[in-house]
């Protein structure tokens, strides 16, 4: 059983993000793990967006995500 880290972001995306092997899939050549994954932690990330959102251009301005052209997309 692999352990994983889950990042939340204020543009309401997460991301995992393995945080540990378990025995078997350190021993297995390509790290495969086919047990359970156990989420151990969930991260609030406050004031950040995820980086596929900042790759698209979007911003965090005062608690409020913008796109690039200005437009008010979200407010947190």
């Amino acid at each position: 059983m692999c352990d994983w880290e889950e990042f939340m972001f204020v543009c309401s995306h997460s991301v995992l993000r393995l945080k540990s092997h378990c025995h078997f899939a350190r021993n297995d050549p390509n790290h495969q793990c086919f047990g359970v994954k156990i989420l151990r932690n969930s991260w609030y990330q406050d004031g950040q967006l995820c980086d596929d959102c900042l790759a698209v251009g979007l911003r965090l301005h005062n608690g409020v995500i913008w796109d690039p052209q200005g437009h008010q997309m979200m407010q947190h």
